[in-house]
């Protein structure tokens, strides 16, 4: 659970995006920047105050479309991905977004004046080009900094988060691990199925997350 949270807080610490080149890591840097800045905006604004499904809307609008929701479920999925049809895999990208925006929007009660420092960056691919950026985030004094790392490819002319490690553990393979294990045992319809339950439980009628 507490890799869940701080994994939901890393992702939250984001916001909107700005143009980069896709050959210069200073550009994904500048987007975590950027990022980081607008949604630490927000909630300082609301700090010590409930955080009420108004602010979750404003941080998940500003953050959701710069996240790239179609390659972090091909890599969750791995092998599984191509045995899925077309219309499970896209069924799989919306649960699976729907899924985050729950898990995210609940984590924005874990912050408690958080900061965060960028350490550092370097250009992992050229074809397709993928930027890691490095981050701490600072507790300030209710325990210790966790580091953070962040794997942005370049798409469409912008950069787009596909994958999050917090002191080392990956937001993807957790997930693939966890989900891998239910289509081993029960199959791809069983893990859709389970997923639409649980996406259930906790959408208002007639409101989805919006694409991405």
């Amino acid at each position: 659970m507490r890799q869940i949270s701080l994994i939901s807080m890393a992702f939250f610490l984001l916001a909107w995006t700005l143009p980069a080149a896709a050959e210069d890591t200073q550009g994904a840097v500048a987007v975590v920047q950027q990022l980081t800045n607008s949604v630490l905006k927000v909630l300082r604004s609301n700090d010590g105050k409930p955080i009420t499904p108004a602010v979750k809307k404003e941080v998940a609008d500003i953050v959701l479309p710069h996240m790239d929701f179609t390659t972090m479920s091909q890599y969750v999925m791995a092998r599984y991905w191509r045995q899925m049809d077309p219309a499970q895999q896209q069924e799989f990208v919306v649960l699976f977004k729907d899924l985050l925006v729950r898990t995210y929007s609940n984590s924005l009660n874990h912050y408690h004046g958080q900061t965060v420092k960028i350490t550092g960056s370097q250009q992992i691919s050229q074809n397709p080009p993928v930027a890691q950026v490095n981050m701490v985030i600072r507790q300030n004094g209710s325990g210790p900094d966790v580091p953070v790392i962040y794997a942005l490819l370049y798409i469409n002319n912008s950069w787009r988060i596909y994958n999050t490690y917090i002191d080392g553990v990956s937001m993807v393979l957790n997930y693939r691990q966890s989900f891998g294990q239910i289509v081993a045992s029960r199959g791809i319809p069983a893990l859709l199925q389970d997923m639409k339950a649980k996406d259930g439980m906790g959408k208002t009628p007639g409101k989805t997350a919006a694409a991405a």
